[in-house]
């Protein structure tokens, strides 16, 4: 995989309404629709972000979650863009803040440049907090949070 956007890899599946207050929730959530997308072991996929996150929490601050983990033998990357009903407080980040918005990567494993290059990507676009609270005001409207993300 060559340098490119994630948004390459968003459809109207990859926006998830997160219902729960806790990291575990909100996780189980992510976990299943990367898992069914994917074709993967629920299981293993949770193992694998649970150990990453373990090692270093994801919650990147203003809002944002980027819980990502690599995979054997994945034919193409999931991304998820999650948007949480309510703040998860338990969720480490950098700056304290609850965490609204989580963006699931789950890539290749043999693919390290490409992963980074959506890491990046992901970064890059997520900082805006003007785009994150415009995700948040449409909270209700997933075709409408995947346009102002591929935007």
């Amino acid at each position: 995989m060559s340098k490119v956007s994630f948004t390459k890899y968003l459809t109207k599946d990859s926006i998830m309404i997160l219902h729960g207050q806790d990291k575990k929730s909100i996780f189980d959530q992510m976990v299943a629709r990367v898992a069914d997308v994917a074709h993967l072991d629920r299981d293993v996929v949770s193992r694998l972000v649970w150990k990453r996150e373990n090692m270093m929490p994801t919650g990147v601050g203003q809002g944002l979650g980027l819980p990502h983990i690599r995979v054997e033998r994945m034919d193409e990357p999931v991304i998820l863009v999650g948007v949480c009903a309510n703040p998860v407080a338990d969720y480490e980040t950098q700056d304290g803040n609850p965490v609204r918005v989580i963006v699931f990567i789950a890539a290749d494993d043999a693919d390290q440049e490409g992963y980074l290059g959506l890491l990046s990507s992901v970064s890059a676009k997520m900082r805006n907090a003007a785009l994150v609270e415009e995700i948040l005001e449409n909270i209700t409207k997933p075709a409408q949070i995947l346009k102002l993300v591929k935007d």
